[in-house]
């Protein structure tokens, strides 16, 4: 059965360790049984340094998007969308093509969204330097 995870969840919730082991999990790491789909890979140089920048978010969303697609049409077993998709319409559009390409969908919210400690936990271990405000904010507007 070929099945997509679209993970939800704050910066610094764990979402890309979900998605490995995840993968490790379901297909034992086995590169070409599974892909991972992060917005975030295309925020790092040539030296694997991460360089956020938002006016470039549109275009990489689309970038993710595009190459998501090409995964599902090469068959991949496993896809997993690694994103915070704190609002619905952020990830509708993988849902509908993985379901339209056959896969089963499954939403997964990694962490705990309203947790005010575990917000501040979020804020010291992320790996992009979100600050806590901004997750606090996320949090405000994540749509369940």
């Amino acid at each position: 059965m070929k099945q997509v995870f679209i993970l939800r969840g704050l910066p610094g919730s764990g979402k890309s360790h979900y998605a490995e082991s995840l993968s490790d999990e379901m297909v034992g790491g086995d590169e070409s049984q599974f892909f991972i789909c992060s917005t975030d890979d295309y925020f790092y140089n040539e030296e694997g340094e991460y360089h956020f920048q938002k006016f470039k978010l549109p275009q990489f969303h689309n970038l993710n998007l595009a190459r998501f697609i090409n995964a599902l049409a090469e068959g991949i077993p496993l896809i997993i969308l690694d994103n915070t998709n704190i609002r619905k319409w952020e990830f509708v559009a993988y849902s509908t093509a993985a379901t339209a390409m056959g896969y089963q969908v499954k939403e997964v919210i990694v962490g705990e969204v309203k947790d005010k400690s575990l917000q501040h936990l979020y804020a010291k271990r992320n790996t992009h330097g979100v600050a806590l405000k901004t997750i606090s904010k996320m949090a405000y507007m994540f749509e369940w």
